[in-house]
């Protein structure tokens, strides 16, 4: 028997360039999937479940949008080149509604458009 789908916002499949931080690390990493509830992202560290402060970037002509998330989920997703990539799940628990929005316009003009892709960069520094 299938399993219910509990996700209450759409899920769509884009890489967005994301920095998650807490009190120990600032992390890069970009989008496998997004909705405007959360998202599961690509990154070079792993993370226990805490709560982070996050940066996603839709687009280079939007804003960036800030959140609180939740890490509910945290995989090892292989490697390439000897380095470890982490799958790591966020539940949003603090976000604008206008971040919200700007998610929602994002994915449906993923909808209109062919998905591009981005790279971790290993020098990307984010801004103050």
């Amino acid at each position: 028997m299938p399993q219910e789908e509990r996700r209450k916002y759409p899920r769509a499949e884009v890489v967005w360039p994301v920095i998650m931080e807490n009190s120990r690390n600032i992390i890069s990493g970009e989008t496998q999937d997004i909705s405007a509830g959360g998202a599961y992202i690509r990154c070079r560290k792993p993370l226990k479940p805490l709560e982070v402060s996050m940066y996603v970037s839709v687009s280079l002509l939007s804003p960036r949008i800030r959140a609180m998330a939740e890490v509910v989920r945290s995989d090892v997703l292989g490697s390439a080149n000897g380095v470890e990539y982490y799958g790591i799940g966020v539940r949003f628990i603090a976000i604008s509604d206008e971040g919200r929005e700007l998610i929602s316009l994002g994915l449906q003009d993923t909808k209109l458009s062919p998905p591009t892709t981005t790279s971790i960069s290993p020098t990307y520094q984010p801004p103050p």
